[in-house]
Order: structure tokens, then sequence, then C-alpha cells
């Protein structure tokens, strides 16, 4: 089964309204665009996005890794983000699995191009193997190179993170259990990590993000009054 959550965040405000009508919520955002596939999963027992505190397991910083947040984004900004990924459970298969991707060229597809961000935690090297192990390591956090925003990136396009077991990228290729250690696969998951399809362990996050171009007068003008908002939807598939 398939679990969606959708948060808009960001506020919209109205010249000229009363007190009582100043702050109009915005309107649900439709989700992302069918353009961009669908990516699920049906289970999260092993690994989820999050930090077992944050339920969100995406975050970005404009200020070199000084602090992370979910803050708007403007051109000129240098951006980098942050991905954690929890573990409830160890697990007997191979390795964890992140990767991520930014549709920067908003063409309404996930493509090599766009990705952002890979990691790999192999168990074997930091847990003793059992289902239901508990994990001695169980937050792992990856990071995406910095990113420059220029006016090439401004409007809106959409981000998605998933992560996934090597027992799931085999099982989605045609091959049983054993070939999650076989070269072919260990050499490979990074390339065979697709942005779409089903993967049975795991989840996805997508975030639609707006960078806003600072230097058009009609948003100076907005931010000088006090009146710009962003939105940006977060949705979560398990």
């Amino acid at each position: 089964m398939n679990y969606i959550k959708q948060t808009i965040l960001g506020l919209t405000f109205v010249m000229g309204a009363s007190a009582a009508n100043a702050i109009v919520i915005a309107p649900a955002d439709p989700g992302i665009p069918a353009s961009y596939g669908t990516a699920t999963h049906d289970t999260t027992n092993w690994q989820d996005l999050s930090d077992g505190a944050d339920p969100y397991g995406v975050s970005w910083s404009v200020d070199s890794g000084l602090t992370w947040g979910r803050d708007e984004l403007f051109v000129g900004q240098t951006v980098s983000f942050r991905f954690n990924m929890h573990k409830n459970n160890v697990g007997t298969h191979y390795a964890d699995h992140m990767k991520a991707w930014v549709d920067w060229g908003q063409d309404g597809v996930f493509d090599a191009a766009d990705e952002v961000a890979y990691g790999e935690h192999i168990l074997a090297d930091n847990e003793t193997l059992g289902t239901w192990n508990t994990p001695s390591v169980p937050d792992i956090t990856y990071f995406s190179d910095d990113v420059h925003l220029t006016s090439a990136h401004a409007g809106e396009t959409w981000l998605r993170a998933q992560v996934t077991c090597s027992h799931s990228i085999v099982k989605a290729n045609g091959d049983g259990w054993g070939a999650q250690w076989d070269s072919a696969y260990t050499d490979n998951y990074q390339a065979l990590f697709n942005p779409t399809g089903h993967l049975y362990q795991g989840e996805t996050e997508e975030w639609k993000l707006t960078i806003t171009d600072v230097s058009e007068p009609s948003s100076l003008a907005l931010i000088g009054l006090g009146l710009a908002g962003l939105g940006f939807t977060r949705r979560k598939r398990k």
C-alpha cells in the first residue's frame, strides 16, 4: 500500500485586506506533475527518510552547513542539500542506498544529469546482520555538492529523494536474493537506482522548490514591502 503526505508551507499576503482577512493560506498543491513518473515502496521497516525525530529526511543549507532548514531559495545563494536516512532494523541485505535528483532544467523529468546525491551503507561493514536486529548506526546522513543558484535556476522545480535496499534494486531488475553480492550489482548500484518505479523497501520524498530571482523589479518591490511569500510542497511516499 502507498501512503502520501502533503504539506504546504508559506503564506500569501493580500494588500488592502482587513486585519481579519490579511493572511490567505495557499491553496492545496496538486502535487508533482505526472511527467516525473512515480516512485513507490511497500515498507519502511528497514530504512526511511527521517532522522528518528524529524519525520522529514530532506533539508538544505545556504550558509555552508551552519544551519539546515527548508527556507525559501533565491538566485545568488549557494545551496547544499542534506538527506537523513533512518533505520529501525538492520536487515540481512547487502546495503542500504540513498539517491536524490533535482530537475534543475525544469523539463518535467528526472534524468542522470539531475542527480545531486548518492550514498551507500554496506551492512556488513557496520552492523551485525539480522532481520530485526537493532542497528548500532541508526542514522546515516548524506550531502549534495554545493550548487550556486543563478537566473537559469529561477522558477519552480521538483526534488525527489529515495532510500531503499540492494535486494529491492536487484528484485526490480529481475534477479534473486543472492545477486546482491555479485560485482555486476555492487559496482553499479548507483547507476541501477532509478528515479521511477516500485522498490519493495524504502521511502520517497518529493519537494516542490521555488527559486526566486530578486533582481526582478516586481520581486524586489514585494520583498521591500514584506509581502513576498514562498510555498513549497513536500510529499512522502511509502
